[in-house]
């Protein structure tokens, strides 16, 4: 295919979801992965659990790392607000992922080029929203052989979120497994180390425990993402 045809494709497809609105939760979820992304994606279960939390209600949904490809989360998260209600905010210090889903997204997301602690920290003078209902944190991609930039990444984010949470938020992390068949076997010994140092292993959500420390939350799924409903 050339690439003029699959610039035209690509748009056309995504003004056709733009302004698709979706009945249930299952539709949604099950025709974006398997139109956006894969229909086997590791997130997909984690999200599903995540979207469906919210129980077809007006959400306002927050996002470190704006997505445009694997996961194609914040297709996701605009194909829920513009079903259900809501708002989405997503935030990445590149502006690539923004720009390539300009023409894709509703009036109900608004994308933000900026650092995503600090645009946690702000978010409530930024946006006039005091609290969320789903988080997803997916800023600051993992190198499994040297991961704690990472790991203390997704702490420092953690800590921010704490204002915007409440009973009920629901909060995904990805790229958090919890067994080592997600991590290359290459980088299996450096991931031992990590555990051998820290207790856990390597991921954005490593040091969850102690970020929400003093805050009662359960696990609802845990495999490659981490997602958990504070109680």
């Amino acid at each position: 295919m050339n690439r003029w045809r699959y610039h035209a494709e690509n748009l056309y497809w995504s003004t056709t979801w733009k302004f698709k609105r979706f009945r249930t939760v299952e539709d949604l979820v099950e025709e974006h992965f398997n139109r956006w992304s894969e229909s086997d994606h590791q997130n997909r279960k984690g999200l599903f659990l995540a979207l469906s939390s919210l129980s077809r209600k007006p959400a306002v949904i927050v996002e470190t790392g704006t997505s445009a490809y694997g996961t194609d989360s914040s297709r996701l998260f605009d194909a829920y607000v513009r079903s259900f209600g809501g708002s989405f905010y997503s935030v990445d210090i590149n502006s690539y992922p923004s720009k390539r889903l300009k023409f894709a997204k509703s009036k109900r997301t608004h994308f933000y080029i900026m650092d995503s602690v600090q645009f946690l920290l702000n978010f409530t003078d930024i946006t006039s929203s005091t609290s969320a209902d789903l988080i997803y944190l997916d800023s600051l991609d993992v190198d499994w052989g040297n991961s704690i930039e990472s790991a203390e990444h997704g702490e420092k984010e953690l800590l921010a979120i704490r204002q915007l949470l409440r009973s009920g938020t629901i909060l995904v992390i990805d790229d958090t497994p919890a067994d080592m068949k997600w991590i290359p076997v290459s980088d299996h010994s450096a991931a031992t180390n990590f555990k051998n140092e820290f207790g856990v292993l390597p991921g954005k959500g490593a040091f969850h425990n102690r970020a929400l420390d003093g805050i009662d939350f359960k696990i609802i799924h845990h495999d490659y993402n981490l997602v958990i409903r504070v109680e």
